[in-house]
């Protein structure tokens, strides 16, 4: 792995205050985690971007290729060994930059001598900008580190401190208060303990002014536990009962409120309705999302790794772009089948979208009529016409 960067040694500095999952929480303060909408919406951009394989690309004279060496598979694999694999590794960027970090994720690489040995994910790291030098440090467990000593993983460019991320978190906080009220009302009206009141009208001439006589009463007419669930049989014109209906989720335009705030989250984190249980999937939607939101963080990623681990300006890194959208193995198969008649792919590379074993077939065959440009006009049918032109004009 000796195409990635050194860093120089770290500072020792203030311990960076953050804002722990566990505690220290200042009033007022709503976590984006605790409410489900949102972090529905982070955990399926994260697990998107998670589970897609890294390559490790370089130019070449022919194209660009990809590089499958120790560098590719760290970063790949196990960039965290013995903690974490790729995905869980990714997963956590990602999270962070969509949640708590508010547009920022830290990240350290680790050396062991001269080779990379992990890259730990920081937590609770804080960035200190410096607007008069134009630059910042990140400090981490009381330790100042210089850009160029982390990964830094961003977001937005924030627009006064460009140096700083920019995330969803002010967004997202006051809707996601507004849902997790609703759901605590919702809570209140589900809970066995919330039943209506039940209010007896006794006739006027009944001498129940007594408590005694009021428990007596109860007791013998309204109590049988041995016949639970049966219907109260009582004197005719002695009492009458009503019920006050309670309040619903209805009433009280509970559902409305969180359909539109489910709304307003998933335009927040532009993920389709679907996800937040809201309408149907839909695929051209799918595929859009991809497009327009998750792609913009993924090359955000690839830049970063690319700058700060790579030396060679012949090679970067680069999500599976391929497997980042969504197609149903029949239309993927056509694709290839229609690719592997202009010689585009060759039979195992439609086998493997295809979830097949390599079967040997390395070779790239074209259809007969499939012509490269400088050959259109020795085409044989296009020869014998002129051979049958000459023979009729020597005959006159």
């Amino acid at each position: 792995m000796g195409l990635f960067r050194r860093r120089s040694k770290q500072n020792t500095s203030l311990v960076a205050y953050y804002l722990s999952h566990d505690g220290g929480l200042p009033e007022g303060y709503t976590r984006l985690l605790d409410c489900p909408e949102v972090v529905s919406c982070i955990n399926r951009i994260a697990a998107i971007i998670g589970s897609t394989t890294i390559f490790l690309m370089q130019n070449t004279k022919d194209g660009d290729r990809r590089v499958k060496n120790g560098l590719s598979r760290f970063v790949d694999v196990e960039p965290w060994p013995g903690v974490a694999t790729r995905q869980v590794w990714m997963t956590w960027i990602v999270a962070t930059l969509l949640g708590e970090g508010d547009g920022n994720a830290f990240v350290l690489p680790r050396f062991t001598g001269r080779m990379l040995s992990a890259l730990e994910p920081m937590p609770g790291a804080s960035l200190v900008g410096d607007p008069k030098a134009g630059t910042y440090t990140v400090t981490w467990r009381g330790k100042t580190y210089t850009p160029d000593e982390v990964l830094h993983f961003r977001l937005f460019a924030d627009l006064t401190e460009p140096w700083r991320g920019r995330g969803l978190r002010v967004q997202a906080q006051r809707v996601a208060a507004s849902l997790l009220r609703a759901g605590a009302v919702k809570d209140a009206l589900n809970d066995p303990a919330y039943k209506p009141p039940i209010i007896i009208s006794v006739d006027s001439d009944a001498d129940l002014t007594d408590d005694g006589k009021r428990e007596e009463f109860r007791k013998k007419y309204l109590e049988k536990p041995e016949e639970e669930g049966k219907p109260w049989v009582l004197p005719e014109g002695l009492v009458k009962v009503d019920t006050i209906k309670p309040l619903s989720l209805t009433d009280l335009a509970i559902k409305d409120t969180v359909e539109l705030d489910k709304k307003t989250v998933a335009a927040i984190y532009g993920v389709p309705l679907f996800i937040l249980g809201l309408g149907t999937y839909n695929q051209a939607e799918y595929n859009s999302f991809i497009k327009t939101w998750v792609e913009p963080i993924c090359i955000g990623i690839e830049q970063e790794l690319t700058l700060q681990l790579l030396i060679s300006d012949e090679m970067y890194f680069q999500f599976n772009r391929r497997r980042l959208y969504s197609y149903d193995l029949k239309s993927l198969i056509d694709l290839d089948l229609a690719m592997s008649d202009r010689g585009y792919l060759n039979g195992d590379e439609v086998r493997e979208d295809a979830y097949r074993d390599p079967a040997g077939l390395k070779e790239y065959k074209v259809l007969e009529n499939y012509l490269p440009y400088d050959m259109s006009g020795k085409q044989k049918k296009l020869i014998q016409e002129d051979d049958h032109e000459e023979d009729d004009d020597s005959e006159t």
